[in-house]
């Protein structure tokens, strides 16, 4: 017999951040503030017992490796001996700073826990995301952020138990505009030079954001925080840059991608020449079974 779960996540974006390094995976994370996003990844996933344990994965009906899901699915399995087949879905591209694994690593977890019936803590599930996450360098703080919705403020690092975010609900229409090629999270996030340039800037970022924890401060610390660490490409500062001219719009962290708030048609017209994009609002609910 073939039990099946469902789950939502929405993804995610960064607008500056700090990495916060700890050997326990629980522990290790970012501090920062950012927007979860009515676009995300969707996860059905099925199982029934066998003799034979195996996994497949498909992301928008193909085979795929899927690292971060794959990991996060083995931290619920444990060594239960089950046929699993997860079909996760997106419209989101990966590596562009949206969010897209801690998504489909939480959509993941939530989907295998209510297929298995195990009732599992919504805490623990959200941390086996976040360490599935740590664990293979995808991202750092996207998870617990995901499983809140809403406008977060990131103070404290790491997993629920150790982590002390801060929610604000945001209505708000978004573009999500992707100008360049993919962006390997890990690329930047192992690189000590590059992590002591944000660090050097990001908690700076974050503790003027606690003081005025506005939308519209979120877009300028970000901007702030782009051009301070050196993260963004010629091509991302160039489009924050023109977006002012018609409203708000910041570097989604970490890709060569932008986000902002979408309002004037002009805006999307200049996304368009440079690139793709999408629109999309502020998903206030966070990640949920389906």
């Amino acid at each position: 017999m073939v039990s099946q779960g469902e789950a939502f996540c929405p993804g995610h974006v960064t607008a500056f951040f700090e990495v916060c390094e700890d050997a326990d995976p629980r522990r290790k994370g970012s501090r920062g503030a950012g927007l979860s996003l009515s676009l995300g990844v969707t996860t059905v996933a099925r199982v029934r017992e066998s003799t034979k344990p195996s996994l497949e994965i498909l992301v928008n009906g193909r085979r795929a490796k899927a690292e971060v899901t794959e990991a996060a699915a083995r931290k619920v399995l444990g060594d239960r001996a089950y046929e699993v087949k997860l079909l996760s879905d997106t419209p989101l591209p990966v590596s562009q700073g949206f969010g897209v694994s801690a998504a489909a690593a939480l959509s993941t977890t939530l989907a295998l826990d209510d297929a298995l019936g195990m009732g599992l803590p919504r805490d623990e599930l959200v941390a086996l995301a976040h360490v599935a996450e740590v664990e293979c360098g995808t991202g750092l703080g996207d998870v617990v952020p995901a499983s809140l919705g809403g406008m977060d403020l990131r103070l404290q690092p790491g997993a629920p138990g150790h982590a002390e975010v801060r929610k604000f609900e945001v209505r708000r229409d978004l573009f999500l505009a992707v100008v360049g090629p993919e962006l390997l999270t890990r690329s930047v996030i192992r690189d000590p030079a590059k992590v002591a340039a944000i660090n050097r800037h990001g908690g700076a970022c974050v503790d003027a954001f606690a003081k005025e924890p506005t939308l519209e401060r979120l877009f300028d610390l970000g901007n702030r925080f782009a051009e301070e660490t050196g993260v963004a490409s010629k091509t991302v500062l160039e489009v924050v840059r023109a977006s002012r001219m018609f409203g708000r719009a910041a570097m989604a962290m970490l890709g060569n991608s932008v986000f902002a708030e979408a309002g004037r048609e002009e805006l999307a017209t200049l996304y368009r020449k440079f690139g793709t994009i999408q629109r999309c609002e502020v998903d206030n609910e966070g990640a949920r079974v389906l």
